[in-house]
């Protein structure tokens, strides 16, 4: 708790009141609607959830009920549109957010200060907090989970409320992805450095793992009922495991190596992820071999993101045979708090931030790093998603009659949208994927450049439309030609 000589012991509250509005700020400017992808996938699921049709089928995004169904009480309660579907994220980083607070007030107020600039400022929170993934909510429920560890391990918290706590929180995270086996190992070298090496915490571990085992069995139960499988879902990750750009078990063992070695190093390159990892850095090079026996609780964060790092590095996403991670950083979102408050705990404690960086000059840290929002924000109109939406409803929702619409890849599949998820006698077609359709007199086409997608030759797609609408003897008669196109068939 902070006291009178402590640092931020008037401006604490302030930090906190002002970090969570930013956040706020920042989720309303920077939402730039859906991408249309897995984001759809999982609204059309929870939007099924609400119409009581929804099921959990092979399709493996059905059973993140961890996402689908916050998401569907929120659409429930604030209607449908593109910020109340990402309210639950929004929470989510809201609790993690104050989480961090809550741990600055009770052991050092600069962690939290640094911690939380940091994360409200990142790139890949606000990406997620303005967007419907499960990468947020993840990392707020690991989160939690080491947070019970460490307040365990400081001895001042109820072993049985925590191990609950714990046990849940995983059994959450397992519900919402399964990538949160990438923090397997790390829970197991803190229990196996507690029960057999540090003798500690041992009623805590043992509580702790009859309860992740029972709501495991409990989950495997259900879809014995139901599928008649207790491996149903793990069965459905490893039949949806389809090769592409991004997978490497159908790649070649040298391409393979590179994955193993020093392609993960380029994806820490790309959305940001570097900024945290770079902040952690020095904590890394810091620890020792006796830091590993956790007896500062301090080194917690970093032995944890460390750990979660190297098994992201190897681990397989299909249980049948060997398939690494793609270098994609958004699947160790969840791993970012970890590495601020590593960051945080590491230069809140050194000498050199000790003597220049005072309470009062805060706000100069908090600069710098607020061009991460102001950059997305500025960047928010880019996916064209509001002009997108007026055109939808006029030229299509509102009209009655039976349209067919030659599109991009994401409004073929995400224009349920527009509709309400209502049906709709209009027809959208992939461009790409055609499949003997071809264009009439009445016809539109309508593409959204951003959405147009090289890896699945949209542009050559465009074109091979556009001639083959000329050699049918037709022309295309613009109607919109100002960031979106939407052409008449005549």
């Amino acid at each position: 708790m902070i006291t009178a000589n402590q640092p931020f012991y008037k401006s604490y509250k302030w930090w906190w009141i002002g970090l969570n509005a930013l956040m706020l700020v920042v989720w309303y400017f920077a939402n730039d609607g859906f991408l249309f992808w897995d984001d759809f996938s999982y609204l059309k699921f929870a939007v099924d959830i609400n119409s009581e049709v929804f099921e959990i089928t092979t399709n493996h995004f059905t059973s993140r009920i961890g996402l689908l169904y916050p998401v569907a009480w929120g659409i429930k309660w604030f209607g449908l549109n593109q910020f109340t579907v990402t309210i639950y994220p929004l929470i989510c980083g809201l609790l993690l957010l104050n989480l961090i607070f809550w741990y600055g007030y009770t052991y050092n107020p600069w962690v939290a200060i640094l911690a939380g600039i940091w994360l409200v400022c990142d790139y890949h929170t606000i990406t997620f907090v303005t967007h419907l993934f499960p990468e947020i909510p993840i990392a707020l429920m690991v989160f939690v989970a080491l947070l019970c560890y460490d307040l365990v391990n400081r001895r001042e918290a109820d072993i049985r409320l925590m191990a609950l706590l714990l046990s849940a929180s995983l059994f959450g995270a397992f519900l919402t992805k399964t990538s949160v086996f990438i923090v397997g190992p790390l829970f197991l070298f803190l229990f196996v450095n507690d029960y057999f090496f540090q003798y500690k915490n041992i009623a805590f571990w043992r509580l702790s793992a009859i309860l992740v085992v029972f709501f495991f069995v409990l989950n495997g139960l259900y879809y014995v009922e139901e599928k008649g499988d207790f491996f149903y879902r793990f069965q459905n990750i490893s039949a949806n495991h389809e090769a592409t750009t991004k997978t490497f078990f159908d790649k070649s063992q040298t391409t393979l190596i590179k994955r193993l070695t020093y392609l993960p190093f380029l994806g820490f390159l790309r959305g940001g992820f570097f900024i945290p990892l770079l902040l952690a850095i020095p904590a890394f090079f810091k620890l020792r071999k006796s830091d590993w026996r956790l007896k500062d609780s301090k080194k917690l964060w970093s032995i944890a993101a460390l750990v979660s790092l190297i098994s992201w590095w190897f681990i397989s996403t299909n249980w049948k045979y060997y398939s690494p991670m793609p270098v994609e950083t958004r699947h160790i979102t969840f791993i970012i708090p970890m590495l601020l408050m590593a960051a945080a705990n590491y230069w809140s404690e050194n000498s050199l931030f000790k003597k220049y960086f005072k309470p009062q000059f805060a706000w100069v840290i908090l600069l710098p790093f607020l061009a991460i929002p102001a950059y997305k924000i500025s960047v928010s109109g880019r996916q064209n998603f509001h002009q997108l939406s007026a055109l939808m409803k006029a030229q299509f929702v509102e009209n009655g009659a039976a349209q067919r619409v030659f599109t991009d890849g994401s409004i073929s599949y995400g224009y349920p949208y527009f509709y309400n998820f209502e049906e709709t006698n209009d027809e959208y077609f992939y461009i790409s994927e055609l499949k003997g359709v071809t264009p009439k007199a009445g016809d539109f086409l309508l593409y959204n450049p951003p959405y147009l997608d090289a890896a699945y030759n949209d542009f050559d797609s465009l074109e091979q439309l556009q001639e083959q609408i000329m050699e049918r003897g037709f022309k295309l008669t613009p109607i919109v030609t100002d960031k979106l196109f939407l052409y008449r068939v005549e």
